[in-house]
C-alpha cells in the first residue's frame, strides 16, 4: 500500500479518520497560524525523520517524510496539558508499512512565546527503539 493507501488504510479498518498528504489547497494557517515563522521542530532517534527542523518549510518537509515512509498513519490524542509557558500532548500513535506494525504512545512538548504562538516543539516516542525499527530501513 503507499500513496492513496496512507490516506484512508487506517480509516477503513476502523482504527481512525480519513487522513490525506498536505497540499497546495491547505491554507498554511490551518496548521501553522499558532507557530512561530522560526518554530523549531525536535525529532530525537536514529531513522529517517530524526532531525532538527526550522521553520515551516522544513516542518513540512518532515512530515512529507513521514508519509512518505508509511502506508498509514493514526494519532489519537489521548490528554493536553498546558501553561502559560508550555504546552503537552499525549497520543496512541500506530502506524503500517508492509509487514512492519508501530504501535506506541508519544509526547510532544511545546515551548509557548510570550505572544502566545508555539515556538518550539520536542517530539518523544515512549518506545524510542520501536520507533527506530519502525522508522529505519534496515
Amino acid at each position: 500500500m503507499s500513496g492513496a493507501g496512507y490516506t484512508t488504510a487506517l480509516a477503513q479498518v476502523g482504527e481512525g479518520p480519513p487522513m490525506r498528504p498536505f497540499g497546495e489547497r491547505d491554507h498554511p494557517n490551518a496548521l501553522f497560524g499558532m507557530m512561530t515563522l522560526d518554530c523549531a521542530w525536535h525529532m530525537p532517534g536514529r531513522n529517517v525523520l530524526s532531525g532538527d527542523f526550522i521553520g515551516r518549510e522544513a516542518i513540512l518537509g518532515s512530515f512529507a517524510t513521514l508519509q512518505a515512509n508509511v502506508d498509514a498513519y493514526w494519532a489519537w490524542p489521548l490528554d493536553y496539558f498546558g501553561s502559560d509557558d508550555h504546552v503537552v500532548l499525549v497520543a496512541q500513535v500506530k502506524a503500517e508499512r508492509g509487514v512492519k506494525r508501530l504501535d506506541c504512545l508519544e509526547c510532544l512538548l511545546w515551548r509557548v512565546d510570550a505572544k502566545g504562538k508555539l515556538a518550539e516543539v520536542w517530539h518523544m516516542a515512549l518506545d524510542e527503539k520501536a520507533w527506530d525499527a519502525f522508522f529505519s530501513h534496515a
